[in-house]
Formats: structure tokens, sequence, C-alpha cells
């Protein structure tokens, strides 16, 4: 049987301003907003900072933000080649759209961890 994950929600008050370019990188880059929100968060976190001014110092890791940046923009290439060989009523499914985020998303997880395999 698979472990279960303890998962909390977390609700974060942001200015109009930053949830709109929040939500348009997200958009740009193929992923829901509540992934790109996880995503700079454990980037942050990633070096285990006892403090806020430790999270916010650059890791300068720049081959895991490389393969990171890498890999969402195959998955929006992904999204774009679909998008022109499916029909216009398969590829509007939100079904379909939830399932590409999701392969996606999880092919981010695994080029991370091979990424910082690869650093040790």
């Amino acid at each position: 049987m698979g472990r279960s994950v303890d998962k909390r929600r977390l609700q974060v008050r942001l200015t109009s301003d930053l949830y709109g370019a929040a939500a348009e990188c997200a958009e740009r880059s193929g992923v829901s907003l509540g992934s790109f929100v996880r995503l700079l968060v454990e980037d942050a976190l990633a070096s285990q900072p006892k403090t806020v001014p430790e999270a916010l110092i650059s890791r300068g890791d720049v081959e895991s933000r490389v393969a990171v940046l890498a890999g969402l923009i195959a998955s929006e290439n992904a999204l774009l080649a679909l998008e022109k060989f499916l029909p216009k009523e398969r590829w509007e499914s939100t079904a379909l759209r939830t399932e590409a985020i999701g392969r996606a998303e999880q092919r981010l997880a695994e080029v991370r961890t091979h990424v910082e395999r690869e650093q040790l």
C-alpha cells in the first residue's frame, strides 16, 4: 500500500498585482498557481534555512534551477503539441488539461530528484 501524505491547506493573502503576476507566470509555464507556489516554497526551503532571510537568499543552485526551467518549458511544449493534433473538443476537456498538468508536475519532481542525486 502507498504511504499516506499528510497535507495542509494554507490561505495566503496577496495583493492583486502579485496574484496576477504569479497567475500569469504559472499559466505561461503550464502549471497551476498552487503548483507554482509549492515550487517556490520548496525552492526556498531546499537549503534548510533557519530564518526567513536565509530562505530568501538564493542557493546559487544553477543546475537545479535550469533543470526545473527546462522541465517547465518541456511541459509547455508538450501541451502546445497536444493542442495541434487533438480535436478542439478533446483539448478543451478539463480532465485532459488536469492530467497533462499533473504529469508535467510529476516529471518536474523526477527531474528535481535526479538533479539532487547528481549533486551528491
